[in-house]
């Protein structure tokens, strides 16, 4: 059993159903032990963070092998240079620890789906500066809901994600950070005592494989 450490940086998109904990989760199931921790504030940016001394603190003080960095949901459309800006700021102190940087990218808002046009952009373009690796979530997310309209991934606000989009976000940051298919993980969540996922072994399987290929076609 490998021990990975884990530090997730972002907003709502990364604390809703504890997504951090359904990756350690899906990380158990497979015999692995993956460690994480978060610093998160609702509706924040990269820029947020690099100027709040509680997200320096717990870069800095180390033992993270990898520290992912989510963005707000529409910086990469309307202010892509202080993405960029703030990423590579943020990813400087993250090498500076000797951790690698993640970069979470997120979905397009239910009633905008092109977003992901300028989401997937940025994000990449982002990371080939940095050297850094993409979590593809919006670009599952993308496949998924054409595969399967029926999926509900939104909440109610077209922005959030339900417990099963949360779950597939999960799916594919268990691949990118294994580089391995989470093909066959559990598809039942619980953290404290939370039931955060109960999805049939069917819908599991189908996340499982639609963010498998996600990771492998982008990375």
């Amino acid at each position: 059993m490998s021990l990975l450490k884990v530090l997730f940086v972002g907003n709502s998109y990364t604390f809703c159903n504890k997504l951090p904990w359904i990756v350690s989760k899906l990380a158990e199931s497979a015999g692995e032990n993956l460690i994480v921790d978060m610093v998160t504030q609702g509706g924040v940016s990269l820029e947020w963070h690099a100027h709040n001394q509680g997200t320096l603190d717990a870069i800095d003080k180390g033992g993270w092998d990898i520290v992912v960095l989510q963005d707000f949901s529409l910086q990469a459309v309307d202010k892509r240079d202080k993405m960029f800006q703030y990423g590579e700021e943020l990813d400087q102190r993250i090498k500076n620890i000797g951790a690698e940087t993640v970069l979470y990218m997120t979905w397009a808002r239910q009633h905008i789906p092109e977003m992901i046009n300028d989401l997937t952009e940025g994000y990449f373009s982002l990371a080939r500066n940095i050297n850094a690796k993409v979590a593809p979530v919006g670009i599952a997310w993308k496949n998924a809901l054409e595969a399967r309209p029926d999926l509900i991934l939104h909440t109610e606000d077209k922005s959030h994600p339900t417990p099963a989009g949360s779950y597939l976000a999960g799916c594919v940051f268990y691949a990118t950070f294994y580089n391995s298919s989470p093909e066959g993980l559990t598809g039942k969540i619980i953290v404290d005592d939370e039931k955060i996922v109960d999805l049939s072994d069917e819908d599991a399987l189908f996340f499982q494989r639609i963010a498998w290929k996600a990771v492998k076609n982008k990375q």
